[in-house]
């Protein structure tokens, strides 16, 4: 078990991931605001699972070596990037409406798996995470398995806040919110090409 501090520190950087504007928070958003909160819990749940597998397999790596890792980290990235930014150009279309009686377009749990495991910013806060509090334990299996459990809380309760907020938009400010979600989406694509560039 690793000790009080480092746990306190596990726990301020998987808040800091995974409350602070990325694409999935975004997206949560979104879908808060047109689904509803409590409909948008099975995107954030397939979010959530994702980002964990994500931290597991990269954890699991970590303590064999980092080589691989290196060489799927550019082309995740860019499909990842491509992706979210088609998903902010569509944003940017929307007419905004909210009244949507068909569900078969709600991003569910396997959008929020899909979402996440192409989102570079879940793949660098893996990376980042464990490079900081696991691999310096003596014990990193155990560290890996506590640092799970932990970001799993975290990451649904900030997930689930994010998309709650989305259903706090007023219908009349519905069209303003997807364009400032769409240039969220594109802001947090440059800032992660960036950091990954750099």
């Amino acid at each position: 078990m690793p000790p009080l501090e480092t746990l306190l520190a596990m726990c301020s950087f998987a808040l800091a991931a995974s409350a602070t504007p990325g694409p999935v928070n975004i997206i949560g958003a979104m879908t808060g605001a047109r689904y509803g909160p409590t409909r948008a819990l099975a995107f954030v749940t397939g979010a959530t699972v994702s980002f964990l597998v994500v931290l597991v397999a990269l954890g699991a790596g970590m303590l064999e070596g980092v080589s691989w890792i290196l060489a799927v980290q550019g082309p995740v990235t860019l499909v990842g990037s491509a992706y979210l930014l088609w998903m902010a150009w569509s944003l940017t279309r929307s007419d905004g409406g909210i009244e949507r009686p068909d569900l078969s377009g709600m991003p569910g749990f396997w959008s929020g798996a899909i979402v996440q495991g192409l989102n570079p910013k879940a793949w660098l806060a893996a990376v980042s995470s464990l490079s900081a509090f696991v691999l310096p334990l003596s014990d990193r299996l155990s560290g890996l398995l506590v640092f799970t459990l932990l970001y799993a809380v975290i990451c649904w309760l900030s997930l689930s806040l994010w998309a709650w907020g989305g259903a706090r938009v007023a219908a009349q400010g519905m069209r303003l919110f997807n364009r400032v979600m769409a240039a969220a989406l594109v802001l947090s694509v440059i800032w992660m090409s960036a950091d990954m560039l750099v």
